[in-house]
């Protein structure tokens, strides 16, 4: 019997978008799912190679009480200039890029999502049969990121370095809005994953 072609979703959005919330529904509904930022904690507490180019440009203090990467310190470093976002991003994204792709082509189910937020930035759209992006204005991702704990202007720091939300929207197949209420984000997806299912049997 002939195996069905995988179907792979790249779902990405602005931060504090929903995706997160997103690509859980999906799982939920059948789909094959991975984030992008938990490879990203995971190779940032169990990768030593990692860990010691980051102590090497960066010092000792990157470090936490059991030995792993700071996370909170890296990202205020890297999300207030540019140039150092640029190289943990040369650092990191090819290994992320690795795993993701072993993932899709060892998943057993022909349908997988992938969650990326700098699917468009890094320009992987040719990795996925579509891609779905997950709006919410500007306000709201804001406000979310100050409930996490984000200043204003750490907040508006990385919202800043993405892609415009409007041109995430423009450049996916699919857009769903992700500034309203969990139950309505979890509709449109029910209402998505419909769509997609009759792609998946033509």
């Amino acid at each position: 019997m002939k195996r069905k072609p995988k179907f792979v979703v790249g779902l990405t959005g602005g931060i504090a978008s929903g995706k997160s919330t997103a690509l859980e529904q999906f799982g939920k509904l059948g789909w094959s799912v991975l984030s992008a930022d938990d490879l990203a904690s995971e190779i940032l507490m169990n990768d030593p190679c990692v860990r010691m180019k980051i102590v090497q440009k960066w010092g000792m203090h990157m470090l936490n009480d059991r030995g792993s990467i700071d996370k909170t310190a890296l990202a205020r470093l890297v999300f207030s200039e540019e140039s150092e976002r640029t190289w943990i991003g040369e650092l990191l994204h090819p290994i992320i890029r690795s795993k993701w792709i072993s993932f899709v082509q060892s998943c057993p189910s022909h349908k997988c999502m992938i969650e990326l937020p700098l699917l468009f930035e890094n320009n992987l759209q040719s990795h996925f049969t579509c891609t779905l992006s997950i709006f919410a204005p500007s306000s709201m991702m804001q406000k979310r990121l100050h409930v996490r704990g984000h200043s204003r202007e750490e907040a508006e720091a990385r919202i800043g370095s993405q892609l415009l939300i409007t041109q995430k929207a423009d450049l996916a197949d699919y857009v769903i809005w992700g500034g309203g209420s969990k139950e309505f984000l979890e509709q449109q997806i029910s209402s998505l994953d419909i769509t997609l299912y009759h792609k998946l049997n033509l």
